[in-house]
């Protein structure tokens, strides 16, 4: 079923290629550039290195893109911890282009990043995210996360400083 105002076929929600590493860096940079949803301010990153990052990928993470019409205009990374006593939980980050934003694509994303876990092993999912990012807040909640805390003046941007709210979902079994 796809989600509310995306057309099914225009959309390609798959795992990334070496290939998708240029059209993933403009789309990187793009969302960068709007310094507000995540840590990163400058993007010194290579499309050479995404193109290796695309392809070397394991069992321990993956990058999933969204693609609409041959544009990239999402992704998902989740990378799961490997020490062993935090071996069932892993780090999932998201971002959708501001142009595409409230059309699911970001629901198609979680919903394809919560299945690889899952398939993965993976039981715990977690996040972080700026407080002042409601949409992205909902969109974890609707899907099962849970704030677990909160880390005060956690990242230090050129601006100043921003909380960050600390979110999980528990996603394997009655644990």
């Amino acid at each position: 079923m796809a989600a509310e105002g995306v057309e099914p076929d225009a959309l390609e929600i798959r795992r990334a290629r070496p290939t998708d590493a240029r059209a993933f860096l403009a789309f990187w940079k793009g969302v960068v550039a709007e310094e507000r949803f995540v840590r990163t301010e400058e993007v010194r990153t290579s499309v050479r290195a995404y193109r290796r990052r695309f392809r070397g990928r394991s069992d321990l993470e993956t990058d999933i893109v969204a693609v609409d019409g041959g544009r990239l205009v999402g992704h998902v990374t989740v990378q799961r911890e490997r020490h062993p006593v935090t071996h069932h939980v892993a780090s999932l980050s998201i971002a959708v282009a501001a142009d595409a934003r409230g059309r699911g694509i970001g629901r198609r994303l979680m919903d394809e990043a919560i299945a690889w876990s899952r398939a993965a092993g993976v039981e715990k999912l977690v996040l972080s995210v700026y407080p002042h990012n409601e949409a992205a807040i909902g969109l974890y909640r609707s899907v099962g996360f849970v704030e677990e805390g909160r880390l005060a003046r956690h990242s230090r941007k050129s601006y100043g400083y921003e909380d960050e709210i600390l979110m999980a979902a528990w996603i394997g079994g009655d644990g």
